[in-house]
């Protein structure tokens, strides 16, 4: 199978988390990144044990399932965001999820979906990352 996120700049293919409070679907969620090319997938059940892995682990990028059991991932999101690192909503509700202003640029991604969907949306997000060898370049093109 050819990689689908080939074109994403590789140091973001890190470490991933992935939060979801379904276990089949978390790891159907963590082989299908693995198989994508990601060299570690963090799953999370639960809104605090995603925030165990924010505060331990150098996350990339993040799948957050909208609803977690009785709470949302907004807090979770927010503090990805604070940090520059894209994130992904996924959710059955579909265009009702309710994002804060300050989240409305993430992607919501509408349970079921296909892996090629998924990859999609991954691009899309990992697209708007500025990396530190972006802003490096930059810097130099101007001084030039």
């Amino acid at each position: 199978m050819e990689n689908p996120l080939h074109s994403a700049p590789v140091e973001l293919l890190d470490s991933c988390l992935v939060v979801e409070d379904d276990s089949i679907i978390r790891l159907d969620l963590e082989e299908t990144l693995k198989a994508f090319g990601l060299k570690q997938v963090h799953g999370a059940s639960s809104v605090e044990a995603a925030a165990r892995i924010i505060a331990s682990s150098e996350i990339r990028f993040a799948l957050l399932d909208y609803n977690v059991g009785p709470a949302n991932t907004v807090k979770v999101a927010e503090t990805l965001a604070a940090r520059g690192i894209p994130a992904v909503f996924l959710t059955a509700y579909g265009a009702a999820v309710d994002l804060p202003p300050g989240l409305s640029h993430l992607q919501v991604l509408s349970k079921p979906f296909s892996s090629d969907s998924l990859a999609k949306a991954l691009l899309a997000e990992l697209a708007k990352v500025r990396r530190p060898s972006d802003k490096a370049i930059s810097a130099s093109e101007t001084n030039g």
